[in-house]
């Protein structure tokens, strides 16, 4: 239980403070008061901390609710009801939604309050409009000596591979995002790779769905290990040529996907 969790957290940070002041122990009024600042200090340090870690466990949850559907698009997340069903602080609830809004899962408005992401068909389509402005551009612009990228691409390859063959299909995407974000960095335009995350971010929840629903998911891993072959090798043009409909065919499909569910839901 989170609880327990929290509970722990905290008898672990007495137990830092307690260790912490035996080892610095007063000798004048004048280090007494240093020592109360400092140990007041600390604990607050320390309560930030396990604040932040419990958070993050309560993201974890709903984050995963969320991908699985348990909270549809445009669920309404009340801060109250969720912080005592979770056992944890309107605080720590304010913080793992704070934490989901920035990965595009949550959003926030000013009178409406948190809700899950809903996705429009016009959204996807500006979104993707965006992805090709950005990523066929960086693609051109790939350059050998950015070792450090082909070394990160590698690797969210790999993490792929392994997350499809698991059918693991949260993980599957998140390394599927980070590969065309690290695409982004060719750029080398750090404001330009903020940007793009976020823009990403909104697309998660809609990916994990087409890698569900596709019929060969096992079929994109190939497509993203062609683009990285090709990258390495150098054959800039026609590697922005595969991407281009890579990121036509992804389109296509969550389109498609959002369809369906609309015309569900007429029914309805």
């Amino acid at each position: 239980m989170l609880c327990q969790g929290v509970c722990q957290e905290k008898r672990g940070t007495l137990g830092l403070l307690d260790c912490w002041t035996l080892d610095s122990a007063p000798h004048s009024a004048q280090d007494d008061a240093l020592l109360h600042a400092r140990s007041s200090e600390k604990v607050m340090e320390l309560a930030e901390i396990n604040r932040t870690s419990v958070a993050d466990q309560v993201a974890s949850i709903l984050r995963q609710r969320i991908l699985d559907g348990e909270l549809p698009a445009g669920t309404a997340l009340q801060e109250i009801p969720m912080a005592a069903s979770l056992g944890v602080s309107r605080n720590t609830v304010r913080e793992a939604t704070r934490i989901l809004s920035l990965e595009g899962l949550l959003r926030r408005d000013a009178h409406r309050g948190v809700s899950v992401a809903q996705l429009s068909l016009k959204d996807v389509a500006e979104i993707y409009q965006l992805r090709h402005l950005l990523e066929i551009p960086a693609v051109l612009a790939a350059n050998p000596e950015y070792s450090d990228v082909f070394a990160e691409l590698q690797s969210s390859l790999e993490g792929y591979e392994r997350a499809v063959e698991d059918a693991n299909w949260v993980r599957a995407v998140r390394f599927d995002l980070q590969f065309h974000t690290l695409l982004i960095r060719f750029h080398r335009n750090r404001r330009l790779e903020s940007f793009y995350q976020k823009l990403i971010g909104e697309l998660r929840m809609g990916m994990v769905l087409v890698d569900r629903r596709h019929d060969d998911p096992g079929g994109l891993v190939p497509v993203h290990r062609r683009i990285y072959e090709l990258l390495t090798a150098g054959e800039l043009p026609e590697c922005a040529t595969l991407i281009t409909q890579h990121l036509r065919d992804s389109e296509k499909r969550l389109t498609e996907i959002m369809n369906h569910r609309i015309s569900q839901a007429s029914v309805k």
